[in-house]
């Protein structure tokens, strides 16, 4: 059994996660809640036997480990360390992108570019890169549980705190709002039959969305054309998100050998990848710089060239 790495040709399978030689079981029926609503479903005070078991994120408990521990390992008791580092760019500054900025135009300082990036510690020098994906990967016949139920974002200033969002399957997303304007977010990949809006500030509790699979979706809102949000749902914990500084930290990776740190930015569609090893309760930085090839006109999106972890449908 094998940890896929992080991309077609040097990273591999982060979304896909656990892989073995032999086939899973079918994949169970999904009945988790409806993937919109604000509240989970009640269960009944006397269910049935056959009344599935839900997590306390509010998803059906067999989905969940199926998906990220199809093989029932136990939960690794290791040795763990942590990784942290900043993730830079080089090539030309951020283009700008076509955006409906009427309703808040601060807006555009999150969706206006092509990337958002920092200053330059000097002249020509890479700039740190924030929303970038960066995941830790190449352990093997190891399971890691997510030990968090949800994910809380607030929107504050029009926008999200980041322009990439990552969670582990089985967690729900807790969407706030600061602002005086009413959100309605929703995966632009998935049908659903609902939409809950997000109150203006003050105005109500957050709303829940669960996503149903693993994959790369986009998130964007009913409400505010705006919005337009990267969102990586993986297969283990083991991921990050660079803030505006280009900094990230992965906490309680295993201490084996084989790993590997890959990055990714979907703003920019560049990757790397570089082998990394770690030592008990040792902090290790890995930073990482990414090329920014500007192009002139948008090109078909050829499935066989992105990794197999970024396929909306893996």
């Amino acid at each position: 059994m094998r940890i896929f790495l992080l991309s077609a040709t040097l990273v591999g399978a982060a979304i896909l996660g656990v892989a073995c030689s032999k086939k899973p079981p079918p994949e169970p029926v999904v009945t988790t809640p409806v993937a919109y609503a604000s509240a989970v479903p009640s269960v009944s005070a006397a269910p049935s036997a056959s009344a599935p078991v839900m997590t306390s994120a509010g998803f059906v408990k067999a989905n969940v480990d199926y998906v990220l521990n199809p093989y029932n390992l136990p939960p690794y008791s290791g040795p763990t360390a942590s990784v942290e580092g900043t993730v830079t760019v080089d090539g030309p500054p951020p283009g700008n992108l076509p955006l409906e900025s009427h309703a808040c135009p601060a807006s555009i300082d999150m969706y206006g570019k092509t990337f958002r990036e920092g200053l330059a510690p000097r002249p020509g020098a890479p700039r740190p890169l924030a929303d970038a994906v960066v995941v830790v990967t190449g352990y093997t016949g190891v399971y890691i549980p997510e030990t968090k139920d949800a994910v809380n974002l607030t929107i504050s200033g029009c926008a999200y705190p980041s322009r990439t969002i990552a969670i582990t399957f089985g967690q729900r997303l807790d969407i706030g709002n600061d602002t005086k304007l009413v959100f309605a977010p929703y995966i632009d990949e998935v049908s659903t039959g609902a939409v809950m809006a997000v109150p203006p500030s003050g105005g109500g509790d957050s709303i829940k969305v669960y996503p149903q699979r693993a994959g790369r979706f986009t998130m964007v809102d009913k409400m505010q054309a705006f919005v337009r949000e990267d969102l990586f749902v993986f297969r283990h914990p083991l991921h990050a998100v660079t803030d505006r500084a280009g900094h990230y930290r992965i906490d309680g990776v295993p201490v084996v050998a084989g790993l590997k740190v890959g990055v990714y930015h979907p703003g920019i569609n560049a990757q790397s990848e570089q082998p990394v090893e770690l030592a008990a309760n040792v902090v290790k930085t890995v930073d990482a710089t990414l090329t920014y090839k500007p192009v002139a006109a948008p090109r078909p999106v050829d499935l066989t060239k992105i990794p197999p972890w970024l396929r909306p449908n893996d």
